[in-house]
């Protein structure tokens, strides 16, 4: 069997040894792909629903590809810009975001509910 590197997915039913693992990913998160490979992740996004306190936002121009003064701008932090860009499935923020662009902005409180802090 060849080398394995942590930059290759781990194979389902061929688990790593313990003494294999680097100590720090031992507590990482797990992901399966659809074909039943295993990658190591940092942490789980929280799935938040819809809620009738969130927020919603209108993209203007000045907005475009900066998702850090966009968290700015609705919490006082640009710390939770992954928050805004999560939620509203933005993978690529340069690409992904727009003028005129509706963005739902759960509340700081909603937030807190699932464990995140800015």
């Amino acid at each position: 069997m060849a080398q394995q590197t942590l930059l290759q997915p781990l194979q389902k039913n061929v688990p790593r040894k313990g003494n294999d693992m680097p100590k720090r990913h031992v507590h990482s998160f797990k992901y399966q792909d659809e074909q039943g490979r295993y990658f190591l992740g940092s942490f789980l996004p929280p799935v938040i629903p819809l809620d009738p306190t969130d927020k919603f936002y209108v993209l203007e121009a000045g907005d475009i590809a900066r998702p850090d003064l966009l968290s700015y701008k609705m919490y006082q932090t640009p710390n939770l810009y992954w928050v805004i860009l999560w939620i509203n499935k933005i993978i690529d923020p340069f690409e992904g975001m727009y003028p005129g662009m509706l963005l739902r902005i759960p509340t700081v409180t909603r937030l807190s509910e699932y464990g995140i802090q800015g």
